[in-house]
């Protein structure tokens, strides 16, 4: 079997990852105006725009959602995020983010403004609800939901024994080691999605910023 491959595209302090095996996918798209960034990083591995055959968004936050809409029109792909996160995308309105730490309450000033909040607004081609099965678009993975950090947060588990987490895991300031969120519609939620992914033991797991990170690391989250 071809083995996959997981691309990380650090688009500022997010992370949007190409993940490629008989199929390509894109997880995540960053902020608004993301785009070029992203299809010029596909370009460079050579995968042409209509190479990518899902948009698979982890939530629906205007960091990891912003530029959904663009590149569904660039490369026809569709798009996939959890019902219970739909009508962030649908409405282009990220909400507003519930801090949980002092960090999430000094970082929401700026990232609860109008301007960060908003992103140009898609109706999703898919709606997750229990999981969703990669396969389909030729990756060997599966899309299972891991809510706490909105209710419709997802995470992907590839078979090679790695892992797509968006934003249900943190990487500390300073230290940059692995933490919970800095912010959570549901802290119990969070823990509880994080013992879900330790229980698949992925050996890397990819965040949403910073990282990656090994299974190891992620045992000394608490």
């Amino acid at each position: 079997m071809t083995p996959i491959e997981v691309h990380p595209i650090r688009l500022g302090i997010a992370n949007a990852y190409l993940v490629r095996q008989e199929g390509t996918i894109l997880v995540d798209t960053g902020d608004a105006g993301s785009e070029d960034a992203i299809l010029e990083a596909a370009k460079q591995l050579g995968i042409a725009p209509g190479d990518i055959r899902l948009i698979l968004l982890t939530h629906g936050h205007a960091d990891h959602a912003g530029s959904a809409s663009s590149l569904r029109t660039m490369t026809g792909a569709k798009v996939a995020i959890h019902r219970d996160d739909a009508e962030k995308l649908r409405s282009g309105n990220q909400g507003r983010l519930r801090a949980r730490c002092i960090t999430g309450r000094i970082l929401g000033l700026f990232f609860n403004a109008k301007k960060k909040a908003h992103y140009p607004p898609l109706e999703p081609d898919i709606l997750i609800t229990d999981s969703l099965d990669l396969r389909t678009y030729g990756v060997d993975g599966t899309v299972i939901p891991t809510p706490g950090h909105t209710p419709g947060s997802v995470s992907v588990i590839l078979g090679d024994n790695e892992a797509i987490v968006g934003d249900l895991i943190f990487p500390s300031i300073p230290s940059e080691k692995p933490g919970l969120p800095f912010w959570a519609d549901d802290s119990d939620e969070v823990n509880r999605s994080i013992g879900i992914i330790r229980e698949q033991q992925p050996q890397k797991i990819y965040t949403g910023h910073g990282g990656p990170f090994s299974g190891e690391e992620i045992d000394t989250i608490r």
